[in-house]
Parts: structure tokens; C-alpha cells; sequence
């Protein structure tokens, strides 16, 4: 996969090539791979990410995400939207929403699950 990856990078003559081929680690390939289309995201995913019932944190004392409502088996996801929820680990409070792979329900990802070089990805729609 990383190598037809760094092939799709050779053809469209980015930079980021030479940081795949050299090795570094696996989320500069992921992130090269994300693109907005029609206000929707198309972008690399962590395996197995948890899709949240809302973009928020439950209420002290346990910081802890609300339900899960579904995962992301896809390492490669559509996500519909945004919007700015509580802040997470990824240093943000950017959630992106898609549906899940197990069941079909839709929710919250974090943005640091999701590949994206930058959050919220440009060209993508507020929800």
C-alpha cells in the first residue's frame, strides 16, 4: 500500500516522496492521500477509530469520550463535515462526521484520528 502510495506522490511531483521512500513514519503517507470533493473529506484514517455519539467530552471528574456509536475498520474514510466540539488529544476541537463500517451509524471522529495535515481540512463543509 505505501507503494502505491509513493507512486500516486511521484506522479503528482510533490516533495513528500522523498520522506516516504526514506522511511519516515507511516502518517506522511496517510496524509498525502486526503482530499476535499463536493465539501465532503476522502482521507487516511488510525485503524479502527472510534465514531462518537456527539463531539464532546462527558463532564468531570472522567474526561472520557461520550458513546461509541460505531468504528472505522476502513483505514481510507468519507468523512460529510465538520464541526468544533470539545478539544482532544489531537490539540484541536475539530470532529469530522462519517458513518460507521460496522453498522452504519453515523457520529464524531476526532480530527487527530484522521490523517489530515491540517484541521479542518480546506475545502471541507462546517456541518
Amino acid at each position: 500500500m505505501a507503494l502505491r502510495m509513493a507512486k500516486a506522490l511521484v506522479v503528482a511531483g510533490t516533495t513528500a516522496v522523498l520522506a516516504v521512500s526514506a522511511g519516515t513514519t507511516a502518517s506522511a503517507a496517510p496524509a498525502a492521500s486526503c482530499y476535499a470533493s463536493g465539501g465532503n473529506l476522502y482521507c487516511g484514517n488510525v485503524a479502527n477509530a472510534a465514531i462518537y455519539k456527539v463531539a464532546h467530552w462527558t463532564t468531570p471528574p472522567s474526561p472520557n469520550p461520550t458513546p461509541v456509536v460505531d468504528r472505522l475498520l476502513s483505514t481510507h474514510s468519507y468523512f460529510k463535515c465538520y464541526v468544533h466540539g470539545d478539544d482532544h488529544p489531537g490539540g484541536n476541537n475539530v470532529w469530522y462526521s462519517t458513518y460507521g463500517d460496522i453498522n452504519g451509524a453515523w457520529g464524531w471522529v476526532p480530527a487527530n484520528q484522521v490523517y489530515t495535515p491540517t484541521d479542518p481540512f480546506p475545502g471541507v463543509d462546517h456541518c
